[in-house]
């Protein structure tokens, strides 16, 4: 138990930091973090802790404090905030479907699945919002294509934070089963 309030710590420290340090948009470690926390834990209220964590304190700080200036009062959450953390909820426990066995083309397969679910239904959010595309198919159409570049942040954030996030775990996994060898030899 305490080695698991350790890592959703750590987790949630790195999608904070990962979404406060400077970065293109959407280049962001938070649908990784929901993978590897689909891999790590059993419990799906568990699954989804990390990368919502995370999101949610680092929106705190966003726009209360770096976007404060724009608000009249404290902002718990946005507006918009559904349609950001439900694909991530998804995201996450897609991956408990997606990722059996930690191989290269599940984590591939289960990013590229991430960022695909992200931008589809935060996007749709934008646009059902009404706020900036017409309630038409050519305002979903415009909505999606205005997006893109995004997408592109976000698909190749996607994969490198996993590829980065389920190494480093995996490295620690195989170092902390060597010492246990070596320990047991001495």
């Amino acid at each position: 138990m305490k080695k698991n309030i350790i890592l959703i710590i750590a987790l949630v420290a790195i999608g904070v930091i990962g979404r406060l340090i400077p970065h293109p948009p959407n280049f962001t470690p938070i649908i990784a973090i929901a993978l590897l926390a689909s891999h790590l834990f059993k419990n799906k209220w568990i699954i989804i802790l990390p990368s919502l964590m995370a999101m949610w304190i680092s929106d705190l700080i966003i726009n209360n404090y770096l976007y404060g200036g724009y608000h009249d009062s404290l902002v718990i959450f946005s507006p918009s905030f559904l349609w950001v953390y439900a694909p991530i909820i998804c995201i996450a426990l897609l991956g408990t479907v997606l990722i059996k066995k930690v191989k290269i083309s599940n984590i591939a397969l289960s990013s590229i699945s991430g960022s695909l679910i992200f931008f589809l239904v935060s996007n749709f959010g934008v646009w059902i919002s009404g706020t900036m595309f017409p309630q038409s198919l050519s305002g979903l159409i415009a909505c999606y294509t205005v997006a893109l570049p995004y997408f592109g942040n976000q698909l190749v954030g996607d994969l490198l934070y996993s590829a980065t996030l389920f190494s480093s775990y995996s490295f620690a996994l195989s170092k902390k089963a060597m010492l246990k060898k070596v320990n047991n030899f001495i």
